[in-house]
């Protein structure tokens, strides 16, 4: 009898490590998904300001557009090229008012 017990008490210390094992494992599964989840939330979050940033108001490039004395299809078409390429939007902003006119002119130029 006394061999049946210690072999049901093994028996039973196994099944208790097995579950305590699977509970480890679970808990390790959670903590990844928890991690992976947070960071898929972060890169969402920095997918979401971009397209904000990208929808961004820029009526200020038209109006100097504008006042250059653009025609209005080349002023449209100098507005799709300057907000094409966020480059482009730092580099007109940052030019002379008289070296945009310039600036404007060659882009319209490159790409005809």
């Amino acid at each position: 009898m006394s061999l049946n017990k210690e072999g049901s008490q093994s028996m039973n210390n196994q099944s208790k490590r097995k579950r305590d094992a699977s509970s480890s494992d679970e808990e390790k599964i959670v903590t990844v998904l928890e991690k992976l989840f947070e960071a898929f939330g972060k890169r969402i979050q920095m997918v979401t300001e971009a397209i904000k940033k990208g929808n961004e108001n820029r009526s200020d490039i038209a109006k100097e557009l504008k006042k250059m004395g653009f025609s209005a299809l080349d002023q449209i078409a100098a507005l799709k090229l300057i907000l094409k390429k966020p480059q482009n939007i730092s580099m007109f902003m940052s030019l002379d008012d008289d070296i945009k006119k310039v600036f404007v002119e060659q882009l319209l130029i490159d790409n005809t």
